[in-house]
């Protein structure tokens, strides 16, 4: 049996797809584990029934949060693979562990697993670069691949987009379960065949995702200085699902600041996503673990659920520290 557990988001959804072109696994040999973005914590869900003689895969989720589930599962289990670029303090050694982990800024996971897998799906991992915000590193690669600047920006958008599906409260929030989500892409040969098939996900998303952006765009901002640019959404649905491309998008047009987004979640907290300025890209994981259930990587990290009375404390730990 074969165990895959995956981020939600682009990053994770392309590492994935990647992995199994390369390494297939028939569909009743293969257990999905997945949920929205924010839910990380995912090696938990393994029970030690499914561990059992299988080989584990876990792509784009922090080894820290799931460094206490994971151990036992290592007895039970035939092998682990870990493939990560989130914040990694509490990695250790054991024959059955493989962990490619590499927090550097300029990675993600994909990419990670275009290096391990010797640049043979470089197509998703260009993709997947581009939806997770690292721009440069994904025109860099596909430079290489001599890509026309118009497939670029068609591998962007397919990248923003399946992206921008994995954030909201819960599944329900989503255009699309990941899980399902990964099934259809799946199914094609490259992204350029994604974007080509009008009955593909593309569309839908392309729909929902202008939709979320014109709302978001009209928001005014909390804050906008030299150093930092804070936005609070309003609280729904449509809210919690752009949250983390708008983000993106702002960082992008103001690379010398650092971004903040706020979202509402269902119980009063709020979720806080925060992009580190592009020119300076570090610190934001500092910055969030500072806070309960904060975490994340050099240049982009967040808060799942912080009290809406700490809003002010944390934009100006933000403004502190990039000021």
């Amino acid at each position: 049996m074969h165990i895959d557990v995956f981020n939600g988001d682009a990053d994770g959804i392309f590492s994935l797809i990647q992995l199994r072109k390369v390494k297939p696994v028939e569909a009743e040999q293969q257990v999905l584990i997945t949920g929205v973005k924010r839910d990380i914590s995912l090696v938990k869900q393994i029970s030690a029934e499914q561990a059992r003689g299988a080989a584990i895969t876990v792509l784009d989720i922090s080894f820290d949060k799931n460094n206490t589930a994971l151990q036992p599962l290592l007895a039970l289990s035939d092998s682990v693979f870990y493939c990560d670029h989130h914040q990694a303090k509490s990695v250790f050694s054991h024959p059955k562990l493989t962990a490619l982990i590499d927090t550097a800024p300029t990675v993600c996971t994909a990419l990670l697993i275009n290096q391990y897998l010797d640049n043979a799906q470089p197509l998703w991992a260009v993709t997947a670069a581009f939806g997770d915000g690292l721009d440069k590193p994904a025109i860099a690669l596909a430079q290489q691949l001599g890509l026309t600047g118009e497939q670029q920006a068609q591998l962007k958008q397919l990248g923003m987009l399946v992206n921008y599906n994995g954030y909201g409260a819960c599944e329900a929030d989503l255009h699309f379960a990941p899980a399902a989500l990964y099934q259809q892409l799946m199914t094609y040969d490259t992204p350029f065949a994604v974007i080509a098939d009008a009955q593909s996900p593309f569309a839908v998303l392309k729909a929902g995702y202008d939709a979320d952006l014109a709302k978001a765009r009209a928001c005014q901002p909390l804050r906008d200085d030299a150093a930092v640019l804070a936005v609070q959404l309003d609280n729904a649905p449509w809210a919690a699902r752009i949250s983390g491309s708008y983000g993106n998008i702002l960082a992008a047009e103001n690379p010398d600041k650092a971004v903040v987004i706020a979202s509402s979640n269902a119980d009063g907290s709020l979720t806080i996503s925060l992009r580190a300025p592009k020119n300076n890209p570090r610190g934001a994981a500092d910055i969030c673990s500072q806070f309960p259930t904060g975490g994340g990587r050099e240049g982009a990290a967040g808060v799942n659920a912080l009290a809406p009375s700490e809003l002010a404390r944390f934009i100006d730990c933000a403004v502190r520290f990039y000021s």
